[in-house]
């Protein structure tokens, strides 16, 4: 990795960045630049205590600049230096600066030590309990570039004029080059790695860097930290020795300090050694950096180098700083423009979905319909959607299946995107060449619903400068460090592993995309499940009423034939009492009238008729066709007793299971033993209403070549002088009911060639009931 901003013994005056005869490659990420205890030779440096203004560190080149030693100011107040009128007149510092702030100088005038007038230039600003304050040397006038109206309206135009990235890059790259007057001045823009490239130059040098790509370890975080909150830097001179800043104990305030100063905020800091070497290796003698900051992010750097010393002028600075800050507004404004564009489109086919969404087309088939839009709105040559059970492909698609469900590890708001999948999941060597990046959409909180956005291998062709390799060198105390890059000759290399990468913009226009998908997918599962509801209470009512209809014609079979049994006796009766009359009158040798004699023949012909209606009756409503087939008795035990709950009010019931998890299917008709053992348990639930504790147990086992189901409960019992009647019609089992119900489980239960019966129980009553796993039926 590369290591700019050089080597220190110390982290936070604690930790050893390197150790001897080892690299240590977290130095330059973890460096504590801003406590490097020195400031650049072009200016010097003092720092009040904010409170009482007493100068609490200054560095050593003090009488340089302001006429006095720091061994004559350390300790003494602001008045001291500067004159008490001055003094008082201190602009206001804010609490603490927190962000980057434009060049804004303090110009003051005072007798130096010696009685000379001092004129300086002064910038300001509060850090950590204490007011810093650089001093500059002034200029006799200020610059021409100020004086020129024409000039500051020819910037102004050539400026605002662009309205694409380039030719703004262009022009503000020329216009610094201007105002600056370095050999080079280039914009450098950074990719979403943090790797940095040269899109556009101003230079009159002969060779060229437009184009050039810099590796991201050559600007490590602390220094794009330090880009973040400072906008301007300029190291007028590579070669100019840093000069230390000492506090009131006369001891360096850097890292290794007790109470080191914090610089993060100073123009003036001085350079690491490292990085000055890495400007040397360049062949640069001075350089200025300007932060080009976009939405509160590095967005780039305005890089300008020249090969000889130069010190820019504070008034040409400002106008730079200015030109800096009105390019990083513009290029926001384009930035915003091209993510306002994509996002229009992305709320576009939103709502076109939305729309047709809500008129009741499914989300998978308008998924499927708007694939090639979606795909060109994502920038991708693919799409595969899963939802549900279903799956859905467009467009580019792997030879086989792929897991994506492991890219959710780098989602942000729903939305995951990968320019190198091979990185994130397991593919193949073809699915490698094929799907290369890719973009998933979160549909579902379970993360069972995604739509996934396929991207193909991105050929690209980078221009490095030089080769992105750091050396590692052994230096006098025979310790190990990481050096900067020797060589920036053009190294060029072929990219073919990743896809084109994801920018802010495209994340945004995904994440709209996800919004409104989620939320059409949440409404459409929610209408599925309450279909899904419907249909469930729908066959549930269908299957209670087939129980019903069935119990309903097997009670009104058993009745009928009771009813029939009972009246075939008085109609017998009937018949046989009118046959004797008429046999008594013939005995007697009376004649019986005709008319008489027609009534007693009509009397026997309707007893007749209605002996016969009675029995067509009972056989109709009686007679019955099995539907048998090989069923999961456990399923229907459990089917019929969810039944039975529903229709039972009892909180405290316990129902306990006991099934034969290896029991063959039997060969039976479902809803005929649906209704056997609804109507066993609904008995047992009945008869438990006031009993404590309250269990209903199902047990089911193989008996031979039989399986037996045992129904037993805690309720009051059935009484021994019962128990020889219970399966007979109307003698009822519990204190309500036609005691029909038993009547019909025994009827069922023998038409499937199986008997039921009861057995003895300490508590409550078991019924059991037996049938053959192959029967007649199945013959």
């Amino acid at each position: 990795m590369a290591c700019p901003f050089g080597s220190t013994d110390t982290v936070d005056g604690k930790r050893a960045l390197v150790t001897a005869n080892k690299v240590d490659l977290e130095t330059c990420d973890n460096e504590p630049i801003h406590l490097i205890g020195a400031v650049q030779p072009h200016g010097a440096l003092i720092a009040l205590d904010a409170d009482s203004l007493i100068i609490s560190y200054a560095s050593l080149n003090t009488f340089d600049f302001v006429g006095f030693a720091p061994e004559d100011i350390l300790g003494k107040p602001l008045g001291f230096l500067v004159g008490e009128q001055n003094a008082t007149q201190l602009p206001e510092q804010p609490e603490e600066t927190v962000s980057p702030e434009l060049l804004n100088p303090w110009f003051i005038e005072f007798e130096g030590r010696s009685g000379q007038t001092i004129k300086a230039e002064c910038l300001h600003h509060r850090s950590k309990g204490h007011v810093i304050l650089e001093f500059l040397p002034t200029k006799p006038a200020p610059a021409v570039v100020w004086e020129d109206e024409l000039l500051r309206r020819g910037i102004i135009s050539e400026l605002i004029k662009p309205d694409a990235l380039g030719e703004l890059a262009e022009a503000s790259a020329r216009l610094i080059r201007d105002v600056t007057g370095f050999d080079r001045v280039m914009i450098y823009k950074f990719a979403e790695d943090k790797h940095g490239e040269v899109i556009a130059e101003s230079t009159n040098r002969p060779d060229s860097f437009l184009g050039l790509h810099y590796p991201a370890s050559d600007i490590p975080e602390p220094a794009r930290r330090h880009f973040t909150l400072n906008v301007m830097r300029s190291i007028p001179d590579i070669k100019g020795v840093g000069v230390p800043i000492v506090g009131l104990s006369g001891e360096v305030a850097d890292a290794a300090s007790e109470t080191p100063l914090d610089l993060t905020f100073s123009k003036l800091r001085a350079v690491a050694p490292v990085h000055l070497e890495y400007l040397g290796n360049m062949g640069v003698g001075a350089s200025m950096s300007i932060s080009l900051i976009t939405n509160n992010k590095l967005w780039g750097l305005v890089a300008c180098h020249h090969y000889s010393p130069r010190l820019v002028s504070s008034s040409r600075m400002r106008f730079a700083e200015l030109l800096g800050v009105t390019t990083s507004a513009l290029l926001q404004s384009i930035e915003n423009s091209n993510k306002l564009s994509k996002g229009i489109a992305a709320e576009k086919t939103s709502f076109l979905i939305e729309k047709q969404v809500r008129a009741g087309v499914p989300l998978r088939s308008l998924i499927e319909e708007k694939a090639e839009k979606m795909i060109e709105l994502s920038e991708a040559k693919g799409l595969y959607l899963a939802l549900g059970r279903e799956r859905i492909q467009a467009g580019l698609a792997a030879d086989s299946p792929i897991d994506y469900t492991a890219l959710r590890k780098l989602s942000v708001d729903g939305v995951a995107t990968s320019d190198c999948l091979s990185s994130v999941l397991d593919l193949s060597e073809t699915q490698k060449t094929t799907i290369v990046g890719a973009a998933l959409l979160s549909l579902s909180d379970d993360g069972k619903d995604f739509l996934v956005f396929l991207r193909g291998n991105y050929h690209q062709t980078i221009r490095w400068a030089g080769k992105p390799e750091k050396i590692e060198r052994i230096d006098e105390n025979g310790v190990s460090r990481l050096s900067p890059r020797g060589s920036f000759a053009l190294w060029q290399e072929e990219r073919e592993d990743k896809s084109k990468p994801y920018d802010d913009a495209d994340r945004d226009a995904l994440r709209i995309l996800r919004r409104a998908l989620f939320a059409l997918n949440s409404v459409e599962r929610e209408r599925l499940a309450l279909e899904a509801q419907r249909s469930a209470e729908a066959e549930e009512l269908r299957l209670r009423n087939t129980f019903l209809d069935a119990a309903r014609a097997s009670s009104l079979g058993e009745l009928a034939s009771a009813i029939a049994h009972e009246l075939n006796q008085p109609l017998s009766a009937i018949s046989n009492y009118v046959s004797a009359c008429q046999q008594e009158f013939k005995n007697a040798g009376v004649a019986i009238p005709a008319q008489a004699k027609l009534l007693i023949d009509d009397a026997l012909s309707e007893t007749a008729r209605a002996g016969e209606l009675i029995r067509r009756v009972r056989d109709f409503i009686s007679r019955g066709d099995l539907n048998a087939d090989y069923i999961d008795l456990n399923a229907t035990i459990k089917h019929s007793i969810g039944l039975a709950l529903v229709s039972r009010d009892l909180p405290d019931l316990e129902v306990e299971f006991k099934l034969d998890p290896d029991l063959p299917p039997i060969f039976a008709d479902p809803v005929q033993m649906g209704q056997v053992i609804l109507n066993l348990a609904l008995n047992s639930i009945t008869a438990m209403k006031d009993a404590t504790p309250k269990i209903l147990t199902l047990d089911v086992k193989l008996v031979g070549e039989h399986v037996q189901v045992s129904v037993s409960d805690t309720g009051l019992g059935i009484p021994m002088d019962a128990q020889k009647y219970v399966f007979e019609p109307f003698h009822a089992s519990t204190t309500k009911g036609m005691g029909i119900g038993l009547s019909l489980c025994r009827s069922i239960v023998e038409a499937h060639s199986g008997r039921i019966w009861t057995e003895p129980s300490e508590r409550g009553a078991t019924l059991v009931f037996q049938l053959p796993l192959r029967g007649e039926l199945d013959d």
